[in-house]
């Protein structure tokens, strides 16, 4: 698959080496059911296309990108939540955004853009997009979702505030 327009304008930070053959996104927590899906386990569920501008808060945009993957509500009804649950955990080493379990729902869990598979610079193997959310809810290199009572941390939106502070 070839990518339809250079993706250059979105910026590139320093990021992790991620194996795709031995990644797992671990689902755990307040579930019936923990699991730990690789790559091949969430491409072969049914899959879903987002198509949105992506804005910063630091003031750029990047018009019209096309992500596809799985909705984190089809991956939620895998591990079924136990009432209790009402927060999902996302996160990527000191990374960790809560979301509330409703709007995590409608999240996707992007393994494509723009018809290709990510980009380690882009958040590759999987990348959460939060429909609405402010960019900094789009946790790359996603490897824990952890579900909750109560919200945790929100380390992503304290280093988003500090870099705008920069």
């Amino acid at each position: 698959m070839s990518t339809p327009r250079e993706l250059s304008a979105l910026p590139v930070h320093p990021h992790p080496t991620v194996d795709t053959r031995s990644y797992r996104l671990r689902i755990d927590g307040l579930v019936a059911n923990s699991l730990a899906l690789g790559v091949a386990d969430l491409l072969a569920l049914p899959q879903q296309r987002l198509q949105d501008d992506f804005t910063c808060l630091e003031g750029w945009t990047v018009p019209d990108l096309d992500w596809a993957g799985v909705r984190l509500g089809d991956v939620l009804d895998l591990v079924h939540p136990t009432p209790a649950a009402q927060w999902v955990q996302a996160s990527f080493a000191d990374f960790s955004l809560p979301l509330p379990l409703a709007e995590a729902r409608a999240a996707l869990l992007a393994l494509t853009l723009d018809g290709a598979l990510l980009a380690p610079e882009h958040g590759a193997p999987v990348r959460l997009l939060v429909p609405g959310g402010e960019c900094y809810t789009s946790v790359k290199w996603l490897d824990h979702l952890e579900l909750r009572a109560e919200p945790a941390e929100n380390s992503a939106q304290e280093i988003a505030l500090n870099r705008l502070r920069r």
